[in-house]
């Protein structure tokens, strides 16, 4: 009997013992999903922080147009069109123009304005001329549709051949900066070939941006197209209060020599 109690209360202790966890586990257990939990947390949250970061970088980077810029784009897009619509026919015209234009010289010729009052020397290739002829047809259809202020803005101008006011060199007073050039100066309009001509400025090479001491001369034909007359240029040792100072002489064509 005795020993039946016995076997019982072992039996009843195992099994009990068995089913009961122990303190230290369990809260072992506990604390690892409560630490999961809050890394977890955690780890959304840094996430989130991250994510608004990037937002509001990125919305600082690029700039919202305003409706008022909106409006002024969309204005401006028609008057932007016509401009573009407008050079590529100045463009097309000069083209025509300058396949019509007839003397003009040699790519490789050179034009050579010798240095005089502290100002250098300049020297222009044909390549350079034949441009600044194309530049002048540009110009010429530009000015077709633009205002009286803007033409009188414009780089082309009228060239009348007006005799020099003090001669340089050989010849006398009513020595003409081109003088194979006729143009009509009385106050009813030209013959046919003999209209003012037209000036347009070579590049300043030695100063960019200022104003050129030569220019290119061409003028229309009876036939209706342009021939170029010569490039002229200022003395350039002439000072601004001497009477010749705007006096212009023409510049000699140098032509490559011909290969033998």
């Amino acid at each position: 009997m005795r020993f039946n109690i016995l076997l019982s209360l072992t039996f009843l202790a195992t099994f009990a013992s068995g089913l009961v966890i122990p303190g230290s586990d369990s809260s072992d257990i506990e604390a690892r999903d409560a630490f999961d939990l809050e890394s977890e947390v955690e780890l959304v949250a840094r996430d989130g922080l991250v994510d608004d970061a990037v937002d509001h970088f990125i919305s600082k980077r690029e700039p919202r147009t305003s409706n008022a810029k909106k409006t002024r784009i969309a204005a401006a897009k028609p008057a932007k069109a016509a401009a573009k619509a407008a050079k590529k026919s100045s463009f097309a015209g000069a083209a025509k123009a300058h396949k019509a234009t007839t003397g003009l010289p040699n790519r490789k010729s050179k034009f050579h304005v010798p240095a005089g009052g502290g100002k250098p020397a300049q020297t222009y290739t044909g390549k350079d001329v034949r441009k600044a002829v194309f530049n002048s047809h540009m110009e010429a259809h530009k000015n077709k549709n633009a205002s009286k202020r803007q033409q009188k803005k414009s780089d082309l101008k009228q060239f009348s051949n007006h005799p020099h006011q003090t001669p340089k060199g050989l010849g006398g007073k009513h020595v003409r900066p081109i003088p194979n050039m006729k143009v009509d100066h009385v106050n009813k309009p030209p013959k046919a070939g003999r209209g003012k001509g037209r000036e347009y400025p070579l590049p300043n090479k030695a100063n960019p941006g200022a104003s050129s001491p030569a220019r290119v001369i061409t003028q229309q034909t009876k036939k209706g197209h342009h021939t170029f007359k010569g490039v002229i240029a200022h003395d350039q040792s002439r000072t601004s209060s001497e009477p010749g100072y705007n006096d212009h002489f023409k510049v000699k064509e140098s032509k490559p020599r011909k290969k033998t």
